[in-house]
């Protein structure tokens, strides 16, 4: 027999069962504080896959700037805050120590840019499931955002294709 749970209660049940007390996002959006989360995934990975990413974009409707100064998530050893750089033609990822919310404007965390970097994955990032990645901001402090795993696109593709 299997039990369906409608996303709704599924999402009121994990409120009682996660031991977190901050705010809980999903890929629909929230707002926690100034900041609207939206469009949160994370790309699906291979069986034998060590790493994977994360993507969101932050929107900041305050007259303050914020900053993302850190991720975490139980799917993986080590999560880190990253981006693409050119090192002299060559695309290269690098940690970064925030990513800067401007007032009024966003943080776009994107394949080929910033993104939540995820190191040691502890199972394969499946299409189709989901897992659960805390945000801290300087000033909105923590958000749980449940981020659907998702097949990276065609676009995707093209774009990565470099050494």
């Amino acid at each position: 027999m299997i039990i369906r749970i409608p996303l709704l209660f599924a999402g009121l049940l994990s409120l009682f069962i996660l031991p977190f007390n901050g705010a809980i996002a999903d890929s629909h959006g929230m707002m926690v504080g100034k900041l609207e989360i939206t469009g949160a995934w994370a790309r699906a990975t291979p069986p034998s896959a060590k790493n994977g990413g994360a993507f969101l974009t932050v929107s900041n409707h305050g007259a303050t700037a914020d900053k993302l100064i850190s991720a975490s998530t139980d799917a993986a050893k080590k999560t880190e805050l990253h981006n693409h750089i050119n090192d002299n033609g060559v695309m290269r990822m690098r940690q970064v120590p925030h990513i800067d919310v401007p007032m009024h404007g966003q943080a776009v965390l994107k394949p080929g840019s910033y993104h939540v970097m995820m190191m040691g994955v502890k199972a394969p990032l499946v299409d189709g499931s989901s897992i659960m990645v805390k945000l801290t901001f300087e000033k909105a402090g923590d958000v749980m955002v449940h981020m659907p795993v998702k097949k990276a696109g065609g676009a995707m593709k093209k774009m990565m294709k470099h050494n």
